[in-house]
């Protein structure tokens, strides 16, 4: 019997309700792994539907252990022009089925490297842009270094792996459900309430939390090797005022690696939850920016760069596209930003 006619067969296990709500919104299509399937989902950055040839530059997100791809819900609802997103849950994690099978709760940085070039694999997918959030940040730089050629570049945001976390950040679950002011902004409400899901789904998520854990510590040393000889762009996206990855300890990591590698960029986010839902307008614009800057200069579009504050005039910015190759420049009015979403109709 082959592996596709044994899956066939299979009896699956559906995931736990709660667990399904933190996974992918809709399942497009299913991976079969060692120990059940993965459930995967699709996204289009552009007006265009599913099917047919994909021009759009593949950006797949890989979410921390013990969490779901519902991680990267912000960044579904402002989806980067002309990005296909690929959006996937670990084994055991999300919508993602599992076999009968105790083994399938043990989530390793290898593993999961493994079942990423299975996802790939399936879909086709050639020289994606790699997001990872945590634990799947790890993931991200382990495939990279054992496959090069195949990635185009890396998004590691509060990645795990390369700095001892902090057990400041597992304090902190009081505050979650008392916020110190009433008058959270929009995404800041939605970083609370995402935060909650997450701490409702720890007890029931523990297994693999800890062996991801496991996992993480005995790959510190190697994935910092990889780190300082992968030769592809990486863009480090952190939170400013993380208690469990404190900025300080990513900057001691990176300020001597990003003066030896300039091809890597660095950028800070406001906010202590992540990146993605603390600022998620501004986190799009990067990775729109980070993407139309490493596609060939015949298939790039336009994202922006402040060039100039107050010029040629003042009271107007000078704005550059972020493609190397592309002479483009605008000059707008101080407070007008080329790269903010336009207004829905």
């Amino acid at each position: 019997m082959s592996p596709e006619q044994q899956h066939e067969t299979t009896s699956f296990v559906p995931a736990p309700p709660l667990r399904a709500a933190l996974g992918v919104r809709v399942t497009t299509s299913w991976c079969p792994v060692e120990d059940g399937r993965i459930a995967i989902e699709e996204i289009f950055g552009s007006d265009r539907q599913p099917g047919g040839q994909h021009s759009e530059q593949p950006v797949v997100c890989l979410h921390d252990a013990g969490s779901g791809s519902r991680e990267f819900r912000p960044l579904q609802n402002n989806p980067p022009i002309g990005s296909r997103l690929i959006l996937f849950d670990w084994p055991s994690h999300g919508r993602s089925e599992s076999a009968q099978n105790p083994a399938a709760e043990i989530v390793t940085v290898e593993y999961c490297a493994e079942v990423l070039q299975a996802v790939l694999n399936l879909l086709g997918v050639a020289r994606p842009i790699l997001v990872g959030s945590g634990f799947g940040a790890a993931v991200a730089l382990r495939y990279a270094a054992s496959h090069p050629p195949r990635v185009l570049g890396l998004v590691l945001c509060q990645p795990a792996g390369l700095i001892s976390a902090s057990a400041a950040g597992e304090k902190r679950r009081s505050q979650l459900r008392r916020p110190s002011r009433k008058n959270l902004t929009e995404s800041e409400a939605a970083a609370h309430r995402q935060a909650l899901r997450l701490e409702a789904l720890k007890p029931r998520m523990a297994p693999q939390r800890t062996s991801a854990s496991v996992s993480l510590a005995r790959s510190e040393s190697s994935l910092r090797t990889a780190l300082e000889s992968l030769p592809i762009p990486i863009l480090f996206a952190v939170s400013r005022d993380s208690k469990a990855n404190p900025l300080r300890k990513y900057l001691a990591l990176l300020d001597p690696l990003l003066a030896k590698a300039r091809q890597h960029r660095f950028t800070v986010f406001a906010g202590d939850f992540n990146p993605i839902w603390d600022e998620p307008i501004r986190f799009s614009q990067a990775l729109t920016g980070f993407i139309q800057a490493q596609l060939p200069f015949e298939k790039h579009r336009h994202a922006w760069l402040l060039a100039a504050v107050d010029w040629p005039t003042q009271d107007t910015n000078l704005w550059k596209c972020v493609h190397p190759k592309c002479p483009e420049e605008l000059t707008l009015p101080t407070g007008h930003n080329p790269n903010d979403p336009l207004p829905k109709i």
